[in-house]
This record gives C-alpha cells, sequence and structure tokens, in this order.
C-alpha cells in the first residue's frame, strides 16, 4: 500500500524545512515582480506623457510603447496577484 505512514521523524522534518525554503522562495519572488511591475507601469505612463510634448510619428511612438508597456505590467501584476 501507500508508504508514507512509515517516515521516520527526520524525513518528515526534512520535508517541512524544504517545503518552507521554497514558499520563502515564492513569497520573495512575488515581492520582486510586484515592486518591478509597478515601476514599469510608471515608466510606460511617462511615456505616454512624453507622447503629449512631441509630434508626429514620434508621439505615435511613445503612445505606443507607453500602452504596450503598462498593458504589460498591469496584466503581470494581474497573474501574480489574482
Amino acid at each position: 500500500m501507500d508508504t508514507s505512514n512509515n517516515l521516520t521523524e527526520s524525513e518528515i522534518r526534512h520535508a517541512v524545512r524544504e517545503e518552507i525554503s521554497r514558499a520563502g522562495w515564492s513569497v520573495l519572488s512575488t515581492v520582486f515582480w510586484t515592486i518591478l511591475s509597478a515601476f514599469t507601469i510608471l515608466v510606460g505612463l511617462q511615456a505616454l506623457q512624453i507622447a503629449f510634448y512631441t509630434s508626429g510619428l514620434v508621439a505615435l511612438a511613445f503612445v505606443a510603447v507607453g500602452v504596450l508597456v503598462t498593458g504589460a505590467s498591469m496584466y503581470l501584476l494581474y497573474l501574480l496577484h489574482r
């Protein structure tokens, strides 16, 4: 049958330590990507702001970059925190 009931105390402690370590890295990773995403949203909004002070094809390029960067960053935040 199932041999998981025959684990020793040291094996259980090892498994718990390993999972706590993985959970810690997961939390740190989520915090890192959240901060990075928040900053890139600001970069995208800055590109949109610059587009208002330029004209022609350059303005269109800044709008495209701003919308792309802001949208991608917001989607990353959505995936991280849903």
